[in-house]
């Protein structure tokens, strides 16, 4: 009987132990591997087989999300579970866009857990099956997309948020700023900015914000009302390249993920932006 290896991310060690404890139930055909970062997670990735990766959302350094995209790249045959407390439609239709292969949101009962990786690890990503491969070729797609912008524009990173703060992709350098703090705060000014639109009578909401710091500046852009791209770069570095391919990239992302989150999704983002 072939071994069923599960890897379990997460920081929070009482979680772990639960999980690991929950999914050794299973059966003794599951093998069951326990790491506190996303850090470790690639490591051994990189090194060993995993039928199903099942990762927190909210972790230091990476989140999930940015773990689920490495684990798309390493190992695209890996089954992906992401399990939050912080669950939002938008990070709901940000899962599904990414073909992630289950999603939990806690508390969660280890029923519900033990059914979801039971499931995960008796698929096969096969030619058979060309929707997870549409969806690990578009969120490749966006993460291309991101990286080319951090580049062109020359910014310490470009963050992807959804419109209600959460952080879905990070490229980039994030030392010594909080990416979950620094997302929830521009989604914060989008929404009061949303507000003063309407008081002044405008039609349409804000596209764009943009703050001056002593060391640092922060450029956001509107992508589809869902989800907002923020780029942080030097104070000295002159603001108009960073506009102009920010304005550029945020058009291709539209059309992306146009293909995978239909509109109408997702009204905690749509309250706040539109």
């Amino acid at each position: 009987m072939s071994k069923k290896r599960v890897l379990i991310v997460d920081n929070d060690k009482d979680i772990s132990l639960m999980l690991q404890h929950s999914l050794k139930m299973l059966g003794p055909e599951y093998e069951i591997v326990t790491v506190a970062d996303a850090v470790t997670a690639i490591s051994l990735i990189e090194k060993e087989t995993f039928a199903v990766v099942i990762t927190d959302y909210m972790m230091p350094v990476m989140t999930g999300v940015d773990l689920a995209m490495a684990v798309r790249r390493i190992a695209p045959e890996t089954q992906v579970v992401l399990m939050t407390a912080y669950g939002t439609n938008n990070l709901r239709d940000t899962s599904k866009f990414l073909g992630l292969d289950g999603y939990l949101d806690k508390p969660f009962p280890l029923e519900r857990v033990q059914e979801v990786v039971k499931r995960a690890a008796a698929q096969t990503r096969s030619e058979e099956k060309p929707l997870p491969q549409e969806k690990s070729r578009l969120s490749q797609a966006v993460y291309e997309q991101l990286r080319t912008l951090q580049n062109s524009a020359g910014v310490r990173c470009v963050l992807l948020i959804t419109a209600d703060g959460r952080p879905v992709q990070v490229v980039g350098q994030t030392a010594g700023f909080e990416v979950a703090g620094v997302s929830a705060l521009v989604a914060a000014n989008f929404l009061a900015a949303a507000e003063l639109a309407k008081l002044l009578g405008n039609q349409a909401i804000f596209k764009s914000s943009y703050h001056e710091g002593e060391n640092y500046n922060i450029y956001a852009h509107d992508i589809n009302k869902k989800l907002l791209l923020v780029l942080v770069f030097d104070a000295k570095q002159k603001p108009g390249s960073v506009w102009f391919y920010t304005k550029q990239a945020a058009g291709a992302l539209a059309q992306l993920l146009s293909q995978a989150v239909p509109s109408g999704t997702g009204t905690a983002g749509q309250n706040r932006l539109g």
